[in-house]
């Protein structure tokens, strides 16, 4: 007989095959399209606005693009910082997209690591799923996971909106966001279920 957490795992694997074909099915427009108005809604909060430095993640294949989002925060004077992945998450100064290179698991890390001690005022964190709870399905490694459960650095996952569902399968060790932006709504920790923007 299966435990809990193995039946968990089972479950988030299936959610992940099923909405990574969805994803992956997307055109390079509608990828472009969708996460400019993401970008739009992220900078029009309270706490992107208030942030000095923000962390976002470098975007690899069909997720939410955030290169518009890393140079408009640039020109609005904020320090951009980036994951890279070694034996944990460790962020690094973003400085160009000519200074990229593959990291690992394929991600796009910056060539020049230099190397932010301090912690972002605002984390931007990719997912394959969301929940109306703010539980995030991730890739199943467990880096942001393990990083956020001891930062206090306000959490913003941003996705489209066919990869949010009702309820998760989780694990106890799950993080979950203080927020969850989509094109077409913001979910918060007081909307449990909020409407989405009216066309």
């Amino acid at each position: 007989m299966y435990s809990r957490d193995t039946m968990v795992t089972h479950m988030k694997n299936a959610l992940r095959k099923e909405i990574l074909a969805e994803r992956d099915g997307l055109r390079e427009t509608q990828i472009l399209s969708m996460s400019l108005i993401i970008k739009e809604k992220l900078f029009s909060t309270e706490h992107f606005q208030k942030a000095k430095t923000v962390c976002f993640y470098l975007a690899k294949g069909s997720e939410v693009s955030t290169k518009n989002m890393i140079e408009s925060a640039l020109s609005l004077g904020k320090h951009v910082v980036v994951p890279v992945t070694g034996e944990k998450i460790e962020f690094v100064h973003f400085t160009s997209f000519e200074d990229l290179r593959r990291g690992r698991f394929g991600v796009p890390e910056p060539s020049t690591l230099k190397p932010h001690s301090e912690e972002p005022d605002l984390i931007v964190v990719p997912g394959i799923a969301f929940d109306l709870h703010l539980h995030r399905l991730g890739y199943g490694k467990g880096y942001y996971d393990k990083y956020l459960a001891t930062s206090g650095a306000y959490r913003v996952g941003i996705c489209y909106d066919f990869q949010v569902v009702p309820v998760l399968p989780r694990h106890e060790q799950d993080v979950p966001m203080d927020e969850v932006i989509t094109e077409k709504r913001i979910i918060g920790k007081n909307e449990k279920n909020p409407a989405k923007d009216k066309d």
